[in-house]
């Protein structure tokens, strides 16, 4: 009898001391909410950066050495005062007034790469969980800031990370998306089917997260724009289109001096005998899918066989997943140099600018996941007075003009790789065998080169991020 009382009253013990935990447990859930959105933004409010000048961090998931769009904003900022802290990948070294700039500081962001061979979606899924931990600490240090710019792609997860820092941390920030792209038509260049579900799910979440918590957005196409009002719903007062413009860094060739000085003090082009016969063409590429340069070397297979057209050494600068497999295709080829020589180069930021200028023509054959961005590498073509050759695409006409500053394929052209190769040998021979309509293109590029991004980005965003220190 009195050990069953005494049971009843060490249960109803426990009981009461389990509860207690219960009421603290429901007090603490309670005032999570004040401790997120009126506590923890005081004292984050002064965050990194304090004082009266503003601040503004630039974030890119890239290679901040060849992500110019991104290092020309950080240059612009610091023009008008702001502390610029930039965020990237440094596989190789950003130009060198970034570096310099007592305004900008610079944080590394580490890569993931895939160490283990892992299967894609299990890579993505691995990359994804270190980057957050990695973008979260970063994003810790720079609380405060007045305004935050991502590029994108890639939005996955720096795009929602962002969005909830700001919510929870450093209210008062602003967020600006720089689309370069779409990250779900890049993802599509894998799957080819926009239904499949990994695709529609991202391209939910570009839309959703940039409709409802973007405060501006910048494209880099007047199409892109449409597509954001029109496709995902977003509000035009909050879409800026900036074009793309070269920095100062590239120029037109002064004298035919100049460009003989260059030729013999660049390795890539030691060794060429006879190099005045030869026309010299340039491309700029990343090596990835989203350009088949199989097209421009089948069109130089058929020019070399065109003996009533000069001689071509085709320069091409980059790397990328798709190099190898691209001179695979060259020595298989077999060109004959007397017709045609082929050379690739990872070139310097310095050197980089110095081999545009002394090619005569350029190509581009990037085509646009999405159809309604630009190729970079083309402004920088321009920016050194060297008109294009440009496979067509929706958005295409916002910045080749056909016969102007150079040709683009013509839109009758199936998209078949034979049909593009034959229309890009037809014009490659026209531009090289008319030397009135090279000179043509060549001075609508160098009126091209006048229109430079410091007096852009101030005429269409000096209002707005102008301010007066006190």
């Amino acid at each position: 009898m009195f050990e069953s009382l005494k049971f009843e009253v060490f249960d109803e013990e426990l009981f009461q001391f389990n509860v207690g935990w219960v009421y603290w447990l429901i007090g603490i859930y309670l005032c999570l909410p004040v401790l997120a959105y009126v506590i923890l933004p005081v004292f984050s409010s002064k965050g990194f950066y304090s004082g009266k000048r503003k601040s503004i961090t630039i974030i890119v998931l890239g290679d901040l050495g060849h992500s110019p769009r991104i290092c020309y904003h950080a240059k612009s900022f610091s023009k008008y005062e702001y502390y610029v802290n930039l965020c990237g990948y440094i596989e190789t070294e950003p130009p060198y007034d970034v570096v310099d700039d007592i305004n900008i500081d610079i944080s590394e962001i580490k890569p993931i790469k895939n160490s283990f061979n892992l299967p894609y979606i299990l890579f993505i899924g691995q990359k994804v969980f270190l980057q957050v931990f990695q973008l979260f600490k970063l994003l810790l240090g720079i609380r405060g800031s007045d305004y935050i710019l991502l590029q994108n792609p890639p939005s996955i997860p720096i795009l929602i990370l962002v969005i909830i820092f700001i919510k929870v941390f450093s209210r008062s920030t602003t967020l600006i998306v720089d689309w370069h792209n779409l990250n779900y038509s890049i993802l599509n260049l894998k799957f080819k089917n926009e239904r499949h579900p990994l695709v529609r799910l991202v391209k939910f979440y570009e839309q959703f997260l940039g409709k409802n918590f973007v405060d501006i957005n910048l494209t880099v196409t007047k199409k892109m724009k449409s597509f954001l009002v029109q496709e995902f719903n977003f509000d035009p007062k909050k879409i800026i289109t900036l074009y793309d413009r070269p920095s100062d860094i590239f120029s037109p060739l002064e004298s035919e001096e100049e460009k003989n000085d260059i030729l013999q003090s660049i390795d890539l082009f030691a060794g060429l005998e006879n190099i005045s016969k030869y026309k010299i063409l340039i491309s700029s590429t990343s090596f990835t899918p989203d350009e088949d340069f199989d097209v421009l070397l089948d069109a130089l297979k058929r020019y070399e066989m065109d003996n009533d057209s000069p001689p071509i050494i085709l320069v091409v600068t980059g790397k990328g997943p798709l190099r190898d497999e691209f001179f695979g295709t060259v020595k298989r080829l077999a060109f004959n140099p007397e017709r045609i020589i082929v050379k690739s180069a990872w070139l310097s930021i310095s050197d980089y600018p110095r081999v545009i200028s002394v090619a005569d023509l350029s190509v581009s054959l990037h085509t646009s996941s999405s159809g309604i961005d630009l190729p970079m590498k083309i402004l920088d073509f321009f920016g050194s007075g060297v008109p294009v050759i440009a496979l067509n695409f929706e958005a295409i006409g916002e910045l080749v003009q056909d016969g102007y500053n150079g040709l683009v394929t013509s839109d009758k052209v199936s998209s078949e790789r034979r049909d593009q190769a034959l229309e890009l040998y037809r014009l490659l021979r026209e531009a090289f065998t008319d030397k009135k309509l090279l000179q043509t293109l060549r001075k609508g590029a160098l009126e091209e080169s006048k229109l430079r991004w410091d007096e852009n980005w101030t005429k269409v965003l000096g209002n707005i991020f102008d301010y007066k220190i006190d």
